[in-house]
């Protein structure tokens, strides 16, 4: 009888990664029998290679981002090299094919949940891999994806006792807004879907139990909690929720990071359940620029007025209000620029906070394949006036550099073709990184074209 070995590769202790994996296996009760569960934060080659000698088949997991993805492609390719490997995670899903050209055995694409309980099957020996859904695989000399399956979230919980893994509660999974700088709706194709308040807070007794009273929530938007209709919040909902958590013994946050909301779910209702019930005194709202042009152009769906209009409602509740801003949105032009930097200074004044951003290329989303910009020098003059006024966070600077690394990385395999075929256009920017690149383990796998970019 096969016995399974899982190994999750926790960067830096971040298990919270691996909380869906968990909870789905923990759920369907699979863990601690012919399957276990382990987690590791180096190289997880000694420890794999010590199960397998126990006589158990080795599964190394991976969730990556795109900056742990040029972090780590170098040893996923050399493990993928000996062992099975599982990647998920956001890099992942927007680009597969960069993960199995590593070796990669699967690829989680979708929903986590259908997709790890098909694949312990399958390795166990239930069923083929192409019957395991939410998964790209390599089939022959193609990148085959097979078919999307979506969870019910109600029917498995946000954590893993089994696993002492007690994340951020997912409320809400997928977006029914467009904006084109985001990975959320495109890689859950726009299926909204919620995580029922009974079957939250039955996850909080749990969470309160094991002595974690903090209760921070993930949702795409906070505010848009169960709601039935887009821009309309449903405030019983809401209530429940926050009502229930407290009754628990937890503190709830909701409508501050990662449960931050939009502009159209910030009402006076809204807020005042929040205000009486949520622990947070902070609740942020998306702006992204302050040109309703731009905002048009990368269908952010509302306008700058909306965004002014809650912040003085945030406010007139008692909290502080902080608004995200993103620098360089594709498109966007001098005078979107001078727009935005009006913006800033307004809300400043305004008594919020301004939370700011570097346009990153996340793979997945419409704009994967645009060109980042530096950082205006218009911004970068408000920026430092705002800085002395201590009204300003965010990580705007690394992120202006790592945008290029992202963009450079897609533009290096931009689509599951049959071999890499780097953007000619992009090597002007992209030059160098993809010298320094080709000559490390992974990355170098992904630039087979760059010699001709290079003549």
């Amino acid at each position: 009888m096969r016995r399974l070995a899982l190994i999750a590769r926790a960067i830096r202790g971040g298990r919270n990664a691996f909380s869906v994996i968990a909870g789905a296996l923990e759920r369907e009760g699979l863990l601690g029998g012919r399957v276990r569960l382990y987690f590791t934060e180096e190289d997880p080659r000694p420890l794999a290679r010590g199960l397998r000698g126990k006589g158990y088949d080795v599964v190394v997991m991976y969730s990556v981002s795109s900056p742990l993805f040029l972090e780590l492609a170098g040893e996923i390719e050399e493990v993928a090299s000996e062992f099975k490997v599982v990647a998920g995670g956001p890099h992942a899903a927007g680009a597969y094919w960069q993960l199995l050209r590593l070796g990669v055995y699967a690829v989680v694409a979708g929903d986590g949940e259908p997709a790890i309980v098909g694949l312990v099957d399958h390795l166990l020996g239930g069923r083929d891999l192409d019957r395991v859904p939410n998964i790209a695989f390599v089939e022959g000399d193609r990148f085959a994806v097979a078919g999307f399956e979506y969870a019910d979230l109600d029917s498995y919980p946000p954590h893993s006792r089994a696993a002492s893994i007690y994340p951020p509660i997912e409320i809400m999974r997928g977006c029914s807004y467009r904006c084109l700088f985001c990975q959320v709706p495109w890689l859950f194709k726009g299926r909204v879907r919620f995580r029922s308040p009974s079957v939250v807070l039955e996850a909080v007794k749990d969470y309160v139990s094991s002595g974690r009273r903090r209760i921070r929530f993930v949702a795409p938007i906070g505010f848009a909690y169960m709601s039935r209709e887009p821009g309309k919040p449903n405030v019983a909902a809401i209530e429940e929720l926050l009502s229930g958590v407290r009754r628990l013994g937890g503190e709830p946050y909701l409508g501050s990071f990662p449960s931050e909301t939009r502009p159209e779910y910030v009402t006076d209702e809204v807020l005042s359940v929040v205000a009486r019930l949520a622990a947070n005194r902070r609740v942020s709202v998306g702006l992204q620029s302050g040109s309703d042009r731009l905002l048009r152009l990368v269908q952010r769906d509302h306008d700058v007025e909306s965004v002014y209009e809650a912040v003085e409602l945030i406010k007139k509740h008692g909290l502080t209000p902080v608004v995200d801003i993103i620098f360089g949105l594709p498109g966007e032009t001098d005078e979107d620029v001078e727009l935005t930097v009006k913006a800033m200074m307004k809300l400043a004044e305004d008594g919020a906070t301004l939370r700011l951003h570097s346009f990153m290329p996340l793979p997945g989303s419409p704009l994967a394949r645009a060109k980042p910009r530096p950082i205006h020098p218009l911004y970068r003059r408000a920026t430092l006036k705002l800085l002395g006024k201590g009204v300003v966070e965010g990580d705007w600077e690394a992120q202006e550099t790592l945008a290029f690394d992202i963009y450079c990385l897609t533009a290096a395999d931009p689509a599951p073709t049959p071999k890499p075929a780097p953007i000619p256009s992009a090597a002007s920017v992209c030059r160098e990184r993809w010298k320094a690149w080709k000559r490390k383990p992974g990355l170098g796998s992904l630039l087979s074209g760059l010699e001709e970019l290079e003549e």
